[in-house]
């Protein structure tokens, strides 16, 4: 890859995405459906808790995996995942993940779990691709593992 090239590439985001929202919405129902058949007011409502909380975890993974635009950049000198953009001093690593099907996970600096955003898998021709992002972060010093990616809904 030219180092004064900018390259473009088609993402789409991991399995483990749409994975998460069918798990979120049968534990959800599985959990409304508890809250009419136990006697404590308590425990109801700490139920309805949770499934607010589920239904907000939902209500953020919906949006994101609707977008149409999903675009994976690299430039000399950063990466702009759609509109989040990383400078390469900011990476930490870059994890592979071949759990289900092979994700891509950009860890910064900093942070323990990776951001939604920055977790990824290419539309097509995913080894080549893969390579050239290899070859871009090995030439700025940045890691290329693989391993599980763990990140933040």
């Amino acid at each position: 890859m030219e180092a004064d090239m900018n390259q473009k590439y088609e993402i789409k985001f991991p399995l483990s995405m749409y994975l998460q929202v069918i798990c979120y919405s049968i534990v959800s129902l599985l959990m409304f459906k508890l809250v009419f058949v136990v006697d404590s007011f308590f425990l109801a409502v700490f139920l309805s808790f949770l499934i607010s909380v589920q239904v907000g975890g939902i209500a953020v993974l919906i949006p994101r995996m609707l977008r149409r635009n999903s675009e994976l950049e690299i430039t000399p000198n950063k990466i702009r995942i759609n509109r989040k953009e990383v400078s390469k001093e900011d990476i930490e690593k870059v994890i592979i993940d071949d759990s289900f099907t092979q994700s891509i996970g950009i860890k910064r600096y900093g942070k323990r779990l990776i951001l939604m955003d920055l977790h990824f898998r290419f539309k097509n021709k995913e080894e080549t691709n893969l390579e050239e992002l290899t070859v871009w972060a090995r030439e700025n010093g940045i890691a290329v593992i693989r391993g599980k990616i763990f990140r933040w809904v």
